[in-house]
């Protein structure tokens, strides 16, 4: 994983999400997850091109490319994306970054 683009999906889940840390750390739990079904690491290659893995790993490639300055590249929808990370921050333990 690279760790330069973990810090600013972390940002951006704090800063834009107004998420609080322990449910980032789930949040990125969960991301880092989607990211290996779909065969890659929580990086700015997933961040463009984990799509085909499904619903989870369309969220977390939006995040990712959202957070790395992207624009709109991303297909998933803000409410899409809200329900999914509060999902994952329901089901996952809180994990502190």
């Amino acid at each position: 994983m690279n760790s330069i683009v973990e810090e600013k999906v972390k940002g951006y889940l704090r800063n834009r999400l107004k998420y609080d840390p322990y449910a980032c750390g789930a949040i990125l739990f969960n991301m880092r997850k989607a990211a290996r079904v779909a065969g890659y690491e929580l990086n700015d290659y997933f961040g463009r091109a984990g799509l085909s893995a499904g619903p989870e790993a369309r969220v977390a490639s939006g995040i990712v490319n959202r957070a790395l300055g992207g624009g709109g590249g991303s297909v998933v929808s803000d409410h899409i994306m809200k329900q999914t990370l509060d999902r994952w921050i329901r089901t996952s333990p809180g994990m502190g970054m």
